[in-house]
């Protein structure tokens, strides 16, 4: 079985950038998504290519939250609604088609074109800051078609509920019921709030609403942002029928008297970057695991 180890929100803060370095020198991280929509530093550039010796570099469009490259977020959409986090205002938006598909176009063209002029590389991966690419199949297509042109993985946050999840996590067995409903999709679209409590339950019924398809087993939606190691061990072990896995986290320093461009900036992030350390350890001791990362799976596959 190969691992990818993920590490998204590169280039939103640099606390958060040195982490996710001392991360990938250490092993604990094998791939990273970068982030352009934020100012990028000669600095940063310095880290990337650091980074780059030792795992693969990927794009991570932002659609939800500004500074964007050309439009403001909101100019992308058709509605105001009042939810405190901009993403839901985008999610809604996307799923009730409320959007204006050539600015996303033109938003993402411009991301991907930043990428590739500051860092003088084409992405290694694709995937969407939020999850942005999945609550629209028109945004998805827009997502898979620069997939497809330049032969990279785009991750979907389709994550699979297992019956050790169930176990684990009795405080949302009431949602795991509404999930087995099967209920109307304008119901997901009315109760994000409800449904953020676990936030897995809403991206794998969009998942499955649009038929979205991934090659690689994705992890790294459950149990909100900040999971442990063993948590996160298990997970793997609850898929270690999958010749691949791609694992999402958010790991970092954090460092309290550095101004950060989002609350996400937190102790969690250390949390996670330490739990990290500790799911290395466990998974060396498993004679079938690998760690990869997606230039090497670009390699190995043929679209």
């Amino acid at each position: 079985m190969k691992i990818i180890i993920n590490a998204d929100d590169f280039g939103i803060d640099y606390d958060r950038d040195i982490g996710i370095l001392y991360g990938v020198l250490k092993g604990y991280i094998t791939s990273v998504s970068v982030i352009v929509t934020n100012k990028v530093s000669f600095f940063r550039k310095i880290l990337i290519c650091i980074i780059r010796r030792k795992a693969s570099v990927g794009l991570h469009i932002n659609l939800t939250d500004d500074p964007l490259t050309i439009y403001k977020a909101d100019e992308l959409y058709k509605k105001k609604y009042n939810y405190k986090k901009p993403k839901f205002i985008f999610w809604k938006n996307a799923l009730e088609d409320n959007i204006y598909i050539d600015k996303i176009g033109k938003e993402i063209e411009n991301q991907f074109l930043k990428f590739v002029n500051i860092y003088g590389f084409i992405p290694e991966h694709l995937d969407g800051h939020n999850h942005c690419n999945i609550f629209n199949s028109k945004i998805n297509a827009l997502f898979r078609k620069i997939s497809c042109n330049y032969k990279i993985h785009l991750r979907i946050p389709y994550e699979k509920i297992t019956i050790n999840d169930i176990k684990r996590l009795n405080d949302i067995s009431f949602n795991i019921d509404i999930k087995k409903q099967n209920l109307k999709f304008k119901f997901i679209i009315d109760n994000f709030e409800y449904f953020m409590i676990n936030d897995v339950l809403l991206y794998d019924f969009v998942c499955e609403y649009f038929n979205y398809y991934d090659e690689i087993t994705f992890i790294g939606s459950k149990y909100g942002y900040k999971r442990d190691p063993y948590t996160l061990y298990n997970q793997i072990t609850d898929n270690k029928d999958k010749s691949i896995i791609q694992i999402m986290c958010h790991p970092g320093f954090y460092l309290h008297f550095l101004s950060h461009n989002t609350k996400f900036s937190n102790l969690e992030r250390y949390d996670e970057l330490k739990a990290l350390k500790k799911v290395k350890k466990m998974l060396l001791k498993c004679n079938n695991v690998i760690l990869s990362n997606y230039r090497d799976w670009n390699n190995d596959n043929i679209y």
